[in-house]
């Protein structure tokens, strides 16, 4: 037998054990193996960590909204400026309404061809021209999500 005949039975010994084992491992009983519920105290821990997280993103959503272009188009408190819709209403111009929706909305920005109504003059850059994180582009999402929808967190 030659060498590389020897190599090639080796890897396909170990590539048929990887499958074996994979296979093993994505099977339907494994998959399904019901997930133990959590204790009281750490449930309500850990809501009241996700409303406080929550609370902090709108919070610094409200102050870049408020501090940066963002009130220049849309108006103090998002209800409506002379160059952007209003974002308190129950309609949504450039996106669903959904809180991925805004933030793609904000991350891309809106092109003058892309305008929904034609009311509008001027185009929504993307961050709205601003330097943002992405989790500045959450808190400035959840910011603009909950004036229209409170400040009760989405729904999953």
């Amino acid at each position: 037998m030659h060498q590389w005949e020897v190599e090639m039975k080796g890897r396909y010994g170990r590539c048929v054990a990887l499958t074996v084992f994979f296979a093993a491992c994505a099977s339907p009983a494994w998959a399904q193996q019901e997930q133990q519920a959590l204790p009281e105290e750490i449930r309500v821990w850990m809501e009241r960590d996700q409303t406080q997280r929550w609370a902090a993103m709108i919070a610094e959503g409200d102050s870049i909204f408020n501090s940066r272009s963002c009130r220049r188009c849309h108006g103090e408190g998002g209800t409506s400026g002379r160059n952007g819709p209003d974002l308190t209403d129950a309609a949504w111009v450039q996106s669903d309404g959904s809180l991925e929706g805004i933030r793609r909305t904000i991350f891309w920005g809106v092109r003058r061809e892309d305008f929904a109504g034609s009311e509008w003059r001027f185009e929504m850059n993307p961050g709205g021209g601003v330097d943002l994180s992405w989790e500045q582009y959450s808190s400035l999402a959840a910011y603009v999500w909950s004036l229209n929808n409170g400040t009760h967190l989405p729904e999953r």
